[in-house]
């Protein structure tokens, strides 16, 4: 059966419609009939029987998923894989979570406190959280976490922490930090919990050059990390410490076994041959068609918080041009890329700003429209022309606009993307050459060495848009791999952060759409539904919210259980 999950945008806002409220409570579920379920019997989303009908769902089994392609790593504090932090968000998950309207809750952590002008956070850990050998998470944890990451300016650190005062800030007990901060952050613990998983400062601390460190596979998560094999397999086995969820019994599965496929063709075959259970990965269109009539599968759909782009690199000289980059932003056909590549499960984004978030794009500040007459007019007067009759458009010197795109082979639905896009570009006088590359190939030229022109690729939660644009767009942010590097933008995200006027936030933001189409730092696509795929045969207790982790969600994913 498929099922799509519905998401209401006054419930997804409503930690940006406050001022310094910090994440919330984790709110009672809400039927569709509108009750909430405060305790009692309640119906398992997979239509399997629940805890109330059947009893206590029993401990114990082993569960196979399916990966359309290899982890980078363990270490997912220095790198940008989402097959790793799917993993790592069963072994090490993050302090804030998010629920099935998308809003975000404190997870692993007490209702935080903050002061009026939100300099100051005071975070306490849950009472109980321990590591797989039995040793607490403490405060100092939290606290080493943060200064490390900042001070070797490792992975979003800097995106997350740089406004921490850490001469300032300091341990208030065994489980609480009085984060300080040196200039207000509306979002600080909304982004920093969501994102930044808590280091062990005993593993840590002697590290001298954490890129390249080689992870224990600790945990205070349900999981630890018992085998990795590169390109082959991961092996989760449950910490019998972590104790947060089903009445002090933690997860209830005792072991977890990924494994790596070489796309998601051979993934699906998987599924279907029996070899897993459930994909990590959400799925192509074609994928959906094949699964969808067989009543074991439980399939279910989620809108994406982020957002498929494509991205220019200002190391090379033609893109740092604005004229190029709007010509190319007309020759993206959005209709085309939802109804044909997507196969009608996507949303075309004509806004800077994705549309799930609809109180951000009233404005209605619009990216270049498609046009490819248009772009290749916008071309001709700049002094773009086709002298040698190739059809690709030439600069004065001789050298041709032509680009080329890096992107993942594995992304869903990718090749109908790379054929519109150069269908498009080709009309104006483009040249789009296709290089698809694996997930460290990517990271290793794009998100890491910022060696390439053009890259497609799909964020997988861009949250709290009002304060954490910086993240993606600040002069020197890691995911600034395009290294569009302007002070005027970098003011006013900046600015947006300590701004705690939630209409005064909007108008900022509009400023910065307005910045935005008049600079095309990147080019924004659409927003994929997100669907995801589980045998129901074996196992149950499946649930599914927002986010990047589908049916891994570490929340719900301890819930799961073996028939």
């Amino acid at each position: 059966m498929k099922k799509l999950l519905s998401l209401t945008l006054a419930l997804m806002l409503v930690l940006s419609l406050t001022a310094c409220g910090g994440s919330e409570d984790k709110p009672a579920q809400t039927g569709a009939a509108g009750g909430t379920a405060a305790g009692g019997e309640t119906e398992a989303k997979d239509g399997t029987e629940s805890q109330g009908e059947a009893g206590t769902p029993k401990k114990g089994g082993t569960i196979n998923v399916g990966l359309n392609s290899a982890p980078i790593s363990e270490n997912v504090w220095c790198q940008n894989d989402l097959n790793s932090a799917t993993i790592m968000e069963l072994v090490c998950p993050h302090f804030v979570a998010m629920d099935e309207n998308g809003v975000k809750y404190d997870y692993l952590n007490e209702p935080v406190q903050v002061n009026e002008d939100c300099t100051v956070w005071t975070i306490t850990m849950k009472e109980g959280l321990c590591w797989n050998d039995g040793t607490p998470v403490s405060a100092d944890d939290l606290l080493f976490t943060a200064e490390y990451g900042t001070s070797h300016h490792i992975g979003f650190f800097d995106s997350y922490f740089a406004l921490v005062d850490f001469e300032a800030s300091k341990v208030v007990d065994e489980r609480t930090v009085e984060f300080h901060l040196t200039s207000g952050n509306v979002n600080f613990w909304n982004g920093a919990g969501y994102w930044i998983p808590i280091m062990r400062k005993s593993e840590w601390e002697s590290v001298e050059d954490p890129t390249t460190y080689d992870y224990s596979g600790a945990g205070y998560g349900p999981y630890y990390v018992s085998e990795w094999v590169d390109g082959e397999y991961v092996v989760l086995s449950r910490n019998p410490y972590f104790t947060l969820e089903n009445d002090g019994q933690g997860a209830l599965l005792d072991e977890i076994v990924f494994r790596v496929y070489t796309d998601e063709n051979a993934m699906i075959l998987a599924l279907q041959n029996g070899e897993v259970d459930v994909c990590a990965n959400f799925l192509s269109a074609s994928s959906v068609t094949q699964l969808q009539n067989n009543p074991e599968y439980l399939i279910e759909s989620v809108p994406s918080l982020g957002y498929a782009f494509i991205s220019f690199s200002q190391t090379n000289d033609l893109l740092t041009e604005v004229k190029i980059r709007q010509a190319i932003a007309m020759c993206v056909n959005r209709d085309a890329l939802v109804n044909v590549a997507f196969a009608g499960a996507a949303t075309a984004m004509e806004t800077p700003i994705s549309p799930v978030y609809t109180e951000f794009v009233k404005s209605n500040i619009t990216q270049p429209a498609y046009d490819t007459a248009a772009a290749g007019t916008l071309l001709e007067e700049a002094g773009y022309k086709d002298t040698d009759g190739d059809g690709i458009r030439e600069t004065a010197d001789g050298k041709k606009l032509s680009f080329t795109i890096m992107y993942k082979s594995t992304l869903a639905n990718v090749d109908g993307v790379m054929s519109i896009l150069q269908a498009g570009m080709k009309e104006a006088g483009i040249e789009l050459v296709l290089q698809p590359v694996d997930a460290a190939t990517f990271s290793a030229n794009v998100t890491q060495g910022h060696k390439y022109d053009i890259s497609y690729s799909s964020w997988g939660t861009i949250d709290d848009v009002d304060t954490t644009l910086l993240t993606c767009f600040g002069i020197g942010q890691t995911l600034n791999f395009m290294e569009f590097n302007s002070q005027e933008q970098e003011d006013l995200l900046l600015a947006m952060q300590g701004e705690t006027d939630y209409e005064k936030r909007v108008e900022m933001l509009d400023q910065w759409q307005t910045w935005f189409v008049e600079n095309l730092p990147t080019c924004h696509l659409l927003v994929p539904n997100n669907t995801y795929v589980t045998n129901t045969t074996k196992f149950g207790g499946w649930a599914i919210c927002p986010g990047n982790y589908g049916y891994m969600d570490c929340p719900n994913f301890v819930n799961v259980y073996a028939k």
